[in-house]
């Protein structure tokens, strides 16, 4: 049995009902007098986020190609990252197009890495991991779900519970696909708890189909067809045509394995007309194996042949060598660029470890010149070396600071120049009055010490002339 399930990762917002519709009126009334490129993104991307999660419509490829030329003229990566994957997201999950989905889904990881978005690089890998679903690879679906699991949001974000039920229900289907039930079973039920809290339509009617899937495969019809029909009874509020397709790729061969021709055959003329519709390879090659299937049992061998030579051609349209190649080699580069950021960050997370060592070093030894200075009892200190060592000093230890928190300073401001450089400044401006006082000090106990030095000296040289003296006398 073939389980595709298409959700895709986007953002989640609480909201029923009418209040949906009005949140979906109010947005596209701010969409109608904005002109400002940022607002209009961010409103258009609510507008797709809420029509996905809530209606179940199908991708606006319009809406898609506006995300990204606003994302391109502002030159933002985290911008472009969203706007890559909702550009995935169509060709996934509208047409059918896993290639160019994949293209868009790897493109858009380095730059969601780059804009350190966790929420954005789980979705890109959970949607990767949907499409591997519907190419039939299970084992780089599930390879992109623990990847995307990597990423999931801080429990305190808002995104939380939304990208958490991406990764349940991929793991429920994954191992719905490779047939452990009890694993399937145990993600579905975390899965079904997680939309406790975030109350989706479509999340429930993908969960209601899963559950379906479980008993089709334990063997348990009755409770099989009672999960069907409760999903069946959802269909109707559910426009994206490839989730539904989800629940007829399901419920059609449990009918054909029920004697159940005339419900069946129903049931695939949708789907026909939902691959008609969509323009979803997927959903056609589906829906002309079922009605092969059909006219086989009916024994109609012409209508029976026709439809085979159709499911043949779709077929070969999705599982050609060459598309296969081309999915391949994206998913080969990027491998090599995964493990050649991996290489970068131990070569770069080393030199740093070398860095802090050279700092720790230098301070030892300019620390050992300066106490050298302040405590022996024979060397007149000069005042000039001790401003210099100190200003050294002070450059060290700054530096010192500066490699050891850079990592986190790096993350908490997001690479953003202009906070670095704040958060340095007011590094600096907390070391420079420290530095002043302990060099004030440090003169001070050379000053006290020098004139020490200089009346010791100046006590043994009385001394001298004075025994000079007496031996004269």
């Amino acid at each position: 049995m073939k389980i595709i399930i298409i959700v895709a990762g986007f953002c989640f917002l609480t909201i029923h009902g009418n209040a949906q519709t009005k949140q979906l009126d109010s947005l596209k009334n701010l969409l109608t007098n904005t002109s400002k490129p940022v607002e209009r993104f961010n409103i258009l991307r609510n507008i797709l986020e809420l029509n996905l999660s809530y209606k179940g419509d199908n991708v606006d490829s319009a809406f898609c190609i506006e995300l990204l030329q606003i994302a391109q003229q502002q030159k933002n990566d985290s911008l472009l990252a969203i706007s890559y994957n909702w550009v995935g997201a169509y060709f996934a999950f509208t047409t059918g197009d896993n290639r160019s989905a994949l293209e868009n889904f790897f493109k858009a990881i380095p730059l969601a890495e780059k804009a350190k978005d966790k929420r954005r690089i789980s979705s890109l890998y959970f949607d990767i991991a949907l499409t591997y679903i519907s190419l039939e690879n299970f084992e780089e679906s599930y390879k992109n779900t623990i990847k995307g699991g990597e990423y999931l949001p801080d429990k305190s974000s808002p995104m939380y519970n939304f990208m958490l039920i991406q990764y349940q229900r991929n793991l429920a289907f994954y191992y719905l696909s490779t047939k452990h039930l009890d694993s399937a079973l145990k993600y579905i039920q975390a899965a079904d708890q997680t939309n406790q809290q975030i109350n989706s339509t479509l999340y429930r009617y993908t969960g209601l189909r899963a559950n379906a899937a479980v008993y089709v495969l334990a063997g348990d019809n009755e409770m099989a067809e009672l999960y069907f029909k409760r999903t069946a009874a959802l269909t109707d509020s559910i426009k994206m045509g490839s989730a539904k397709f989800i629940f007829y790729d399901s419920y059609i061969p449990f009918l054909l394995g029920g004697k159940k021709i005339t419900e069946a055959k129903e049931k695939t003329i949708q789907l026909i007309k939902l691959g008609d519709e969509s323009g979803n390879n997927l959903v056609k090659r589906a829906a002309a194996g079922y009605m092969r299937q059909i006219y086989d049992t009916l024994h109609i061998a012409d209508s029976a042949y026709y439809y085979s030579r159709k499911e043949s051609v779709l077929k070969d349209s999705i599982f050609s060598q060459d598309n296969i190649n081309k999915i391949q080699a994206l998913a080969f580069n990027e491998q090599l660029r995964n493990m050649e950021e991996d290489a970068k960050q131990a070569e770069a997370k080393h030199q740093r470890k070398q860095n802090i060592q050279f700092a720790v070093i230098a301070f030892g030894i300019i620390t050992f010149i300066v106490l050298f200075l302040l405590f022996s009892r024979s060397i007149v200190a000069n005042e000039k070396w001790i401003s210099f060592f100190g200003i050294l000093g002070l450059l060290i230890v700054f530096e010192f600071i500066n490699l050891l928190i850079h990592p986190w300073l790096s993350s908490f401001t997001h690479d953003s120049p202009v906070l670095m450089l704040l958060a340095l400044v007011t590094i600096a401006s907390l070391l420079i009055p420290l530095h002043h006082r302990l060099e004030k000090w440090i003169k001070d106990k050379i000053v006290e010490k020098n004139k020490a030095i200089r009346l010791a000296a100046a006590k043994k040289t009385v001394e001298q002339l004075e025994g000079d003296k007496i031996k004269i006398n």
